[in-house]
C-alpha cells in the first residue's frame, strides 16, 4: 500500500462495448437491451478515437501516477487477446489487444498499470456452473497477471454482489495473482447484502 498512499492520483479508464451507445456502462441493464442485440455491438467495435498513448501522455502531464483499465466489465467482453472466448477484441474489427496497448503506453510514459476485472459475467454460459466458471475466471486472471503485460500494481475485482463469491474460492484468486504479481494490490467488491436489500441492480440482466 505504500506506493498507493504516496502516489494517490490516478486515472480510471472505463471503456468497452458500452462506449458505442455511449450511455454508460450499465446501458444494457438500464435500457433492458436484449442480450443478442447487445452482442451485435462487437461488430461495430472499431475503437474510433482509440489512442492509448495519448491517454497515457495526458495522464502523465496531469500528474497522474497510475491508470486502471476495465479489462472485462459485467457484460463479459474481454479487452485482451484471450483464447477462452470469442467475445473479445481479437474477434472484433479492432483485432488489437487493448490491455497490451495500454500497458505499453503506460510504460512509455512512466504510469503504473492497474486492471479492473468483473467477477460477474452476463455473457459466459458457464457462469451458472460454479466450478466451470471458476476455471474460466482463473484462466483470465492468469492471462492478465502472468507478466505478458508487465507489472500490474492493482487488480480491482468487481461484481461480487451477484453470487456468493466466497464459494468460488477467493483464496485461489489471491494466491494466483500474488504468485504472478507479488506486489499487486487486490480489491474485491463483495457487497452482496446491500444490493439484495435495496434491489438497485437487476439480478439477471446487466
Amino acid at each position: 500500500m505504500q506506493w498507493f498512499t504516496h502516489d494517490r492520483f490516478g486515472m480510471f479508464i472505463h471503456w468497452g462495448l458500452y462506449a458505442i451507445p455511449a450511455r454508460g456502462e450499465w446501458v444494457r441493464s438500464m435500457e433492458q437491451i436484449p442480450h443478442e442485440d447487445y452482442c451485435h455491438l462487437t461488430e461495430e467495435f472499431t475503437a474510433e478515437n482509440y489512442n492509448p498513448r495519448e491517454w497515457a501522455r495526458l495522464a502523465k502531464k496531469a500528474g497522474m501516477k497510475y491508470a486502471v483499465l476495465t479489462a472485462k466489465h459485467h457484460d463479459g467482453f474481454c479487452l485482451w487477446d484471450t483464447d477462452t472466448t470469442e467475445y473479445s477484441v481479437n474477434y472484433s474489427p479492432v483485432k488489437t489487444d487493448v490491455v497490451k496497448a495500454v500497458s505499453e503506453a503506460c510504460k512509455k510514459y512512466g504510469v503504473k498499470l492497474g486492471l479492473y476485472y468483473s467477477l460477474g459475467d452476463r455473457h459466459e454460459k458457464c457462469y451458472k456452473n460454479d466450478e466451470k466458471y471458476i476455471q474460466y475466471m482463473l484462466k483470465h486472471l492468469s492471462e492478465l497477471t502472468d507478466g505478458r503485460y508487465g507489472e500490474v500494481v492493482e487488480l480491482w475485482l468487481d461484481g461480487g454482489w451477484d453470487k456468493a463469491c466466497r464459494r468460488w474460492g477467493l483464496d485461489r484468486i489471491y494466491n494466483l495473482v500474488k504468485t504472478n504479481q507479488p506486489q499487486c494490490q487486490i480489491g474485491v467488491n463483495i457487497t452482496i447484502g446491500k444490493y439484495k436489500e435495496k434491489k438497485t441492480k437487476p439480478d439477471n440482466n446487466y
